[in-house]
Parts: C-alpha cells; structure tokens; sequence
C-alpha cells in the first residue's frame, strides 16, 4: 500500500511467530501491540492493527483518500467499506479451519486427543466447513 501511494520512507520489521505454536507473536511483537496483533503499523506516535483499518489509514493520511470512493453514504462506499472488512469478518472460517486442523494435530495426552478432534472435526462440519461453502465454493 505504501508502495502504491508513493510513499518511500519507511521501515518493514518482521517478526517470527512462535516455532512450536505458529500461531503466539514473539514478545518483540507483544511490545509494539499487547495482543501481539499482525500487521501492525507504527506512525507518527500512532499504534494501528487490523489489516482493513491500517488500509484506510494509510489511504486517508498519504493518498488524501484516493483508493477509495468519497465518503457518504453511498453505493460505492457502502461496497469499498463491505469488502474492506469481509476478510476480517465473514472470511474467518478460514482462519478457524487452520485452527480446527491445528488442535486436531496438536501433541497432547493420549487420552486428550479423541475429544480435542471431536470438538475440532464439529467445529469444522458445523460451521466451518459450510462457511466456507457458503463463501468460496470449497471446503
């Protein structure tokens, strides 16, 4: 995004989610954003997660809001707004399935699995899986 807007002075820091979960944020990442959030953008003093939200920022702050259809309620903003916060809402059953397949592969008591992959496969046929039919076509 930056790239687009044209903007050329910044910095990309990455960080290593932790190796034995994949999923817990290094304490490196804790200390930009407490609940170790990714992406997150650090500007002018301000701390901003969420992929949508940084989107908007960034288009608001350098592009003087030109990725986006003027604000009002309006057909095309409605849709802009729709689609820039599908993916971190109604696009979560695919999140979830990579949760759902974690637990059910996750190295725990031998007497702690059967129920650990029950709970992930309901989760997965209940919901997940019909979310994800339901949106993309695939399960």
């Amino acid at each position: 995004m930056l790239e687009e807007l044209g903007v050329v002075n910044y910095e990309i820091k990455r960080y290593q989610r932790d190796p034995n979960t994949i999923i817990l944020a290094p304490p490196e990442l804790r200390a930009v954003h407490p609940l170790g959030k990714s992406p997150v953008i650090t500007d002018d003093g301000q701390i901003i997660a969420e992929s949508g939200v940084i989107i908007e920022y960034l288009n608001e702050r350098y592009g003087q809001g030109r990725f986006a259809p003027p604000h009002g309620i309006k057909p095309e903003r409605l849709r802009n707004n729709y689609w820039m916060h599908y993916a971190e809402g109604s696009a979560m059953p695919l999140l979830l399935k990579l949760v759902a397949l974690r637990i059910a592969s996750a190295p725990m008591p031998f007497f702690v699995k059967p129920i650990a992959r029950r709970i992930a496969q309901t989760m997965q046929d209940s919901f997940i899986d019909p979310q994800l039919k339901l949106h993309f076509g695939f399960t």
